[in-house]
């Protein structure tokens, strides 16, 4: 029953193939739930949502049955600029945005392309000698972690700690298939707690002996609008540690999931490396690590002939939207040629991805020079397990075999 595909959709049955499920959504502009939730699915109608003020990141507008319960922040901190809307969105975000990225440092985000490079090089040069190796726990995992402790100034050492906790912290619930789960609220509660804990130590540090990293910068920044409360920097850091790695991981992790499922593709990379961007901007549209998105509708919406009515969830199907025929030809194939490149992955309107052209970058240099060094890599397993989240989707584990792997050797010149 088209009531119950979006349940479908969160089971983890799912996972490893949840395309004909979107496909059925597809038929209708808004799909309507048995608990009530609007899913809308195609294109066009996902595009226009992400830029309607009339749906809201803001959970706590939603009724108060709703399957994505109030969004209230984990105990002493504040809400982040991801869950809210204007004008505090823009003045938060202005906040962080301005020590990461365009119009006031407008080189930053490439200043750390050096840092990444040595933190692939190295981590594939431990893999020499290995004929077997799983991608996700010994590259794709460890390196957007170690970027992010970067950002935040986090030691290095601390790194391999925070990694899980972070893992279990972000598990949404609206994306279960039970909400209320209390098994799985416990586990999130605590992990939330133990971040919180570190980042408040972590931001005195701070204060006392800043650093040149993002959030010393954050802590002490006495420009417009400045500083954020404690709160504020303390959910912002959160966020921004868990954001700066996660979907990162997915993104490593898929890319080369389907370029080991279509040599073809994956011939014509390592013929010409210049082709790793538009490899990872064919993963983002084909497998993305952000599947699905919620909102709440402030207003009555109406799609089509059907009108989402005011306080309703409204969740977003990124993946879906990314897989329209109506809008992406032979939407199926991967093709790292492809010329149209406008997918969703990263939202839009004034919630577009903080960190995309980190991400983007990350991605790039990790399928460029795996597809380089790796001598004749093949998939060990397929389909590969996937972890338990529908929202954040991506393998647990990727087995790799390989007859080798060649020196770093100088890396490609980029073409700008």
């Amino acid at each position: 029953m088209a009531s119950t595909l979006y349940k479908q959709v969160l089971h983890t049955d799912s996972r490893p193939h949840p395309w004909p499920l979107y496909a059925e959504l597809r038929k209708e502009p808004v799909s309507v739930q048995d608990d009530g939730t609007c899913v809308v699915s195609g294109y066009d109608e996902v595009s226009a949502l992400l830029r309607d003020p009339r749906i809201s990141s803001d959970r706590g507008k939603a009724a108060p049955d709703s399957r994505l319960g109030t969004g209230a922040p984990a105990p002493g901190t504040a809400p982040t600029f991801l869950v809210r809307d204007n004008p505090t969105h823009d003045q938060l975000r202005g906040l962080a945005q301005r020590h990461f990225g365009p119009p006031a440092r407008p080189g930053f985000v490439e200043s750390l392309r050096p840092m990444v490079e040595e933190l692939i090089r190295d981590h594939i040069d431990q893999l020499t000698g290995r004929s077997e190796f799983d991608l996700v726990s010994e590259f794709s995992y460890p390196i957007p972690v170690r970027v992010a402790c970067h950002l935040l100034g986090v030691p290095p050492e601390d790194a391999d700690t925070l990694g899980p906790i972070g893992e279990e912290a972000v598990s949404s619930p609206e994306f279960l298939v039970d909400p209320h789960d209390p098994e799985a609220a416990a586990v999130r509660k605590r992990a939330q707690q133990e971040l919180a804990e570190y980042f408040v130590a972590h931001i005195e540090r701070l204060r006392e002996k800043p650093g040149q990293d993002m959030l010393s910068r954050m802590i002490h920044d006495d420009g417009p609008g400045s500083p954020m409360s404690l709160p504020e920097l303390l959910s912002t850091a959160i966020m921004l540690f868990i954001g700066g790695h996660e979907t990162t991981v997915n993104l490593i992790s898929n890319s080369m999931l389907l370029l080991l499922r279509h040599p073809e593709q994956l011939a014509r990379l390592q013929a010409d490396p210049s082709l790793a961007e538009g490899a990872i901007e064919e993963t983002l549209r084909l497998e993305p690590s952000v599947h699905l998105r919620p909102r709440v509708a402030v207003d009555d919406i109406t799609l089509g002939d059907h009108t989402i009515p005011k306080g309703s969830s409204v969740v977003l199907a990124l993946a879906s939207a990314n897989r329209d025929p109506r809008r992406f030809p032979d939407p199926d194939t991967f093709d790292i040629t492809r010329p149209d490149t406008s997918h969703l992955s990263f939202g839009a309107g004034i919630h577009f991805c903080f960190g995309a052209g980190l991400g983007r970058m990350e991605g790039q240099i990790a399928v460029r020079e795996l597809t380089r060094r790796l001598v004749n890599p093949r998939l060990s397993q397929d389909p590969p397990p996937y972890r338990p989240m529908a929202d954040l989707r991506g393998p647990s584990a990727l087995r790799i075999t390989v007859d080798g792997v060649r020196p770093a050797g100088p890396a490609p010149r980029r073409h700008t």
